[in-house]
């Protein structure tokens, strides 16, 4: 035995309307029958309770404003309508205000029995229905919720992020600084993120200049930390070594792998960085350069392009860490050209057949701007890269300093 269903029967008082209410006592059981005798009760009735069906005898037009009401009330509008009526009735009426089935006079208790049992079921799926929509409501209230949860996380952790890239930027020198080192230079510096696993660092020391590019393991906020550690070790450095290119990476080295407890274990994360460092001699026109897997390149003033270098071995854990940086002495000339760099502009993905930029390119367009102001050779690089990249993203920190010696 199922919950018992509600049969809402609004009639006139007629033997047609009497024949009718006993068929659907004989015909549906385990069900209960109610009673509406103006269209008022009927609203009323619905209201209270709720039934599963609504049958009418439609002899009373004045049920038609029943209906209309009905189809407006939210909580029984989908509640089944059944009207009964002879061939003549205003049927269009009835449809416009919402009825979902008719049965015309005459008709056998075979034909009410289906129409009735048609109803319940539409009564049962509306009802499905009804209750999925509310499922689905309170899901995507529930989503709702987490999304704005999530959103409101993602702004506080871009909110800290954007902070973080206020202190490594302050960390690092400003271009006024850099003026104070340079006569004439340019700086082409475009973090992956928000923040750069590529940093910069510019000192001076017994009247000579020491200028580095690294580019740090990973980039974001990992490759941000180390940033941070690596400017911090090199302000260190330069005041406890003597002017060598070599050992100051000696140094950097020794100072990152304490840091990151790196002692060569099976397992151990080989985080590090890539870095180019020179020192340059204005006086003398010399410069020393050693590199860890960077390398640069200066650019003669007859357009020959000089490549400086780079130790196949970074700055951290490594198979040869024991094995010393080589320190690499150039002369120069006024007017040349010394570019350090990390690998982002190279590896960048673009052009017509979605390759890197690579090596050779990156060096055919340093020996074909180095002549310029350096202020249009930075807006040639950018430019470059912007083209070169399209619609596609940028996969890594880009860092070039350009120096006219």
């Amino acid at each position: 035995m199922g919950e018992e269903r509600k049969i809402l029967f609004a009639h006139s008082f007629s033997n047609e309307a009497f024949a009718t209410e006993n068929w659907i006592k004989s015909l549906m059981s385990n069900t209960s029958l109610h009673h509406a005798a103006d269209w008022k009760a009927l609203c009323r009735s619905a209201v209270s309770l709720k039934p599963d069906i609504i049958v009418i005898d439609s002899a009373l037009v004045d049920f038609l404003r029943g209906v209309r009401i009905i189809k407006r009330l939210e909580e029984v509008k989908n509640i089944p309508l059944v009207v009964l009526c002879d061939r003549d009735a205003p049927i269009d009426e009835y449809f416009a205000a919402g009825v979902d089935d008719f049965l015309f006079r005459p008709f056998s208790w075979i034909d009410l029995q289906c129409r009735l049992q048609v109803a319940f079921r539409l009564g049962d799926t509306l009802k499905t229905i009804k209750n999925q929509n509310l499922l689905l409501q309170k899901t995507s209230e529930e989503l709702k919720k987490q999304y704005n949860l999530l959103d409101e996380q993602r702004r506080d952790i871009i909110d800290d992020i954007t902070y973080s890239r206020r202190i490594q930027n302050a960390i690092m020198p400003s271009p006024e600084m850099l003026a104070c080192y340079f006569q004439d230079y340019f700086l082409f510096y475009r973090p992956k993120r928000i923040v750069s696993g590529d940093f910069y660092w510019v000192a001076a020391k017994e009247g000579k200049t020491i200028v580095a590019v690294a580019d740090c393991t990973g980039h974001g906020l990992s490759g941000a930390l180390l940033t941070i550690a690596g400017t911090a070790f090199l302000n260190e450095i330069i005041n406890y070594t003597p002017l060598n290119a070599a050992e100051f990476l000696n140094q950097l080295r020794l100072r990152i792998m304490r840091l990151l407890h790196q002692r060569g274990l099976e397992g151990e994360a080989a985080d590090g960085m890539d870095i180019s460092l020179a020192i340059l001699d204005y006086k003398q026109k010399h410069l020393q350069y050693a590199g860890a897997n960077n390398p640069a390149y200066l650019i003669r003033t007859s357009g020959e392009l000089l490549i400086l270098p780079a130790d196949r071995m970074p700055i951290g854990i490594h198979d040869y860490c024991e094995t010393p940086f080589t320190n690499h002495t150039y002369s120069f000339e006024h007017g040349d050209m010394l570019y350090l760099f990390s690998d982002g502009y190279a590896d960048q993905f673009g052009g017509p057949h979605d390759q890197k930029f690579r090596t050779k390119r990156f060096q055919e367009l340093c020996k074909k701007v180095y002549h310029l102001p350096t202020a249009e050779q930075r807006a040639i690089f950018e430019r470059t890269i912007d083209e070169w990249m399209g619609y596609r993203d940028q996969v890594d920190d880009i860092s070039i300093i350009g120096i006219r010696c």
